[in-house]
């Protein structure tokens, strides 16, 4: 079985189209209609929104940031005699700092965004908040579900518009929370926050983890960024959205950047990032940070992807 469970045969043709575009239709590839096929299955997924910033500050009051939240999932199955001979596919890359629904993904009949001629559209998902002091950074909006109006020539053959899965908060003095593998029908997911900068001398705290599905599993979870013991160790990174293959395909989010140790100084004066969403998927929160640490990179939601596969 191929990852859309269509029988593995040469009777089928399979086209794959990345990102492209760093705004909504900023770009558009070409796809050809094929000769002697009569169907088409046409996946989109919306880019996933970055991870917040962390705050650097005193204890106690420089909390992490945000993750991101996931892109949308839309799924056409359509018959090749309805669409026309060409198709124009716009793709949301993966950044920080996005606003929901900046980055969506689009089939379209025409190389533009206007609802008449637009086939099927994935909505892109929303940044995770920016810490300010001990305030962590909030989750970031996972996307809205395509709707009628936004893809009214394709909304007859839509087999599922699902809207993304949020990120998660960053930890204020804490370790940032847990997040769920989703149970949507999604295969994208959002990202999880960075931890807060705890009191003095204290070890430093985890960036929020994705769970484990219940052993035996394929779902192995991601840890978070991991507190640093002592005052020199830098802070753990978190970790970049993985891919799940024995599904088929499914795409992790980032976790999030541990914070520094309470009473960092030298070598271990370093924030940690939050991990680069997967496809789709949400980059994790920033982790708080001791006052003269060395500020960190923002991590990036993941791109989106649109795959068409004719038989």
């Amino acid at each position: 079985m191929d990852q859309f469970g269509l029988p593995t045969s040469g009777l089928f043709e399979q086209y794959t189209f990345n990102a492209n575009s760093a705004s909504s239709g900023g770009n558009w590839h070409t796809w050809t209609k094929p000769l002697g096929k009569s169907m088409a299955s046409i996946v989109l997924i919306g880019a996933g929104g970055g991870g917040g910033t962390g705050a650097i500050g005193s204890n106690s009051t420089a909390a992490g940031g945000g993750g991101g939240g996931s892109g949308g999932m839309t799924i056409l199955e359509i018959p090749l005699f309805f669409l026309p001979p060409r198709l124009y596919i716009s793709v949301g890359q993966g950044k920080s700092g996005i606003a929901i629904n900046s980055l969506n993904t689009y089939v379209s009949t025409q190389p533009n965004t206007v609802a008449n001629h637009v086939l099927a559209i994935a909505n892109s998902g929303g940044a995770g908040g920016n810490a300010s002091g001990a305030t962590a950074g909030a989750a970031g909006t996972g996307a809205t579900g395509a709707l009628v109006s936004s893809m009214p020539l394709g909304w007859a053959w839509s087999k599922a518009t699902l809207g993304g899965q949020g990120g998660i908060v960053g930890g204020a003095t804490v370790a940032g929370a847990a997040l769920s593998v989703p149970i949507s029908g999604l295969r994208v997911m959002g990202g999880t926050g960075g931890g807060g900068l705890p009191a003095a001398a204290t070890t430093g705290t985890a960036g929020g983890l994705i769970s484990p599905v219940g052993s035996p599993s394929y779902f192995l979870g991601s840890v978070g960024g991991v507190g640093p013991t002592t005052a020199t160790v830098p802070a753990g990174l978190g970790v970049t959205g993985t891919t799940v293959p024995e599904t088929g395909f499914f795409y992790y989010g980032g976790t999030g950047g541990s914070s520094t140790h309470g009473s960092a100084t030298g070598t271990g004066l370093v924030q940690a990032a939050g991990g680069n969403g997967g496809i789709g998927s949400g980059g994790g929160g920033m982790g708080g940070a001791l006052t003269g640490s060395t500020a960190a990179v923002v991590a990036l939601g993941g791109p989106g992807l649109v795959v068409i596969t004719c038989y």
